[in-house]
């Protein structure tokens, strides 16, 4: 998330919610599959995504910053963003007694870097369009000012 504020800032983090719910539903599934193809769920499983992905952005108010940050800062408040996430997940299962192999941690890990990567690339993908429309119409209105005089 870039530098917003006021009602840009929360609609923003609206759209990290609901593409980081989105992310984990596909994530729970494939996972779900891939490790434990026998288990059936109850419907209270369909509470996990928001819960994490209400808790991802919760956290995600580390990236947030009143001044322009360079680059550097930027990847570092990600970094340890994504380190809370993990931390969050992983605690989370821990509280309620969930308990994972090396190999489907070394899993779960890999999968929320992936999860926090594509939700970054999709907000990028949603900030660069409403970047390049912002400039087709700047371009529009700058022609229709030049016709004028």
């Amino acid at each position: 998330m870039g530098r917003y504020q006021g009602r840009n800032y929360w609609i923003e983090l609206m759209m990290a919610f609901f593409v980081t719910t989105s992310i984990i539903c596909v994530l729970e599934a494939i996972m779900g599959m891939l490790f434990a193809p026998d288990v059936q769920l109850s419907y209270k499983a369909f509470f996990v995504p928001p819960v994490f992905g209400a808790g991802s952005v919760l956290l995600g108010l580390v990236n947030y910053s009143r001044k322009e940050l360079t680059i550097r800062q930027v990847l570092c408040r990600r970094a340890v963003h994504l380190v809370l996430v993990e931390g969050m997940v992983f605690g989370a299962n821990f509280a309620v007694g969930a308990v994972f192999s090396r190999i489907e941690s070394v899993a779960l890990a890999i999968s929320i870097a992936v999860v926090f990567i594509l939700v970054y690339g999709v907000l990028y993908l949603n900030d660069s369009w409403h970047a390049k429309q912002f400039n087709r119409e700047l371009r529009r209105f700058q022609g229709c000012l030049q016709k004028a005089q």
